[in-house]
């Protein structure tokens, strides 16, 4: 691996392409929980904090004229929202700079939920992140983030992340200051391209939740990359998790 690069492609405008149908279980383009509910809530806390006690998809709101779609994950006395989450391997993570801008996926499933909704969720206040994983014997980890944020589309959707623990190594830190990249928008070395998804790319990465969804945990790449969805230093790069999630909360 190669140190860190200090410039990110800029992005040179607004995104200007239309949006086609899609199912209407298909993120982001569900149905949410509180449809019918004039409220301008914030998070997902504040969505519990107002009686709505299933997880699911919920509208909130950047401001007063910015909504968005989340997906909450509710418990008695906190609430997550789910940014990521690599379970099933049915879902192509092998796409373009919109699909990753706006998301793709099902909300139950395998999902990504936006880089749009994950800056705008970490403009609501001091957001941590946690990374749950799980290898193909049920043997789970974690590691969480007490400082989690996004910088905005013109710098890149770069990464923002630091104060790590848990009970694997903190691989994502690598990251750290790190431009988001895909195939059709690549980092200069090619990652992207190479690895196959979208990515905060450092030349390359030592986590890869977004990586091919392999079934059986070790694997061999049909490339020059390990492009699995591996956390190098718990189970190598050559080892593909059965499950990944990523969540934010405020506490």
């Amino acid at each position: 691996m190669q140190p860190v690069l200090s410039f990110c492609l800029v992005l040179l405008g607004l995104l200007t392409t239309s949006v086609a149908k899609h199912d209407d279980q298909l993120w982001p383009f569900g149905k949410h929980l509180n449809k019918g509910d004039n409220n301008q809530y914030k998070d997902c806390n504040s969505v519990r904090k107002a009686g709505y006690n299933d997880s699911g998809v919920y509208m909130v709101w950047y401001n007063s004229t910015t909504p968005y779609k989340v997906v909450c994950n509710h418990t008695a006395d906190n609430s997550f929202t789910i940014i990521q989450r690599r379970m099933y391997g049915d879902v192509n993570f092998n796409r373009g700079w919109q699909d990753y801008v706006y998301g793709f996926g099902h909300p139950q499933g395998d999902f990504w939920a936006g880089l749009n909704s994950i800056y705008y969720s970490t403009l609501t206040g001091q957001i941590k992140m946690t990374v749950y994983m799980q290898d193909f014997q049920g043997i789970g980890g974690y590691i969480k983030y007490d400082y989690f944020k996004l910088n905005g589309p013109e710098d890149q959707y770069r990464l923002l992340i630091a104060n790590a623990f848990g009970n694997v190594p903190d691989d994502l830190g690598y990251n750290d200051k790190s431009c988001f990249y895909t195939y059709d928008r690549p980092d200069p070395n090619n990652c992207a391209r190479n690895m196959m998804a979208g990515w905060w790319y450092n030349y390359c990465t030592l986590a890869h939740p977004n990586g091919y969804h392999y079934p059986y945990g070790p694997y061999t790449p049909s490339t020059g990359y390990y492009n699995g969805i591996f956390w190098k230093d718990w189970l190598g790069f050559g080892y593909s998790l059965k499950f990944i999630s990523m969540t934010l909360s405020d506490q």
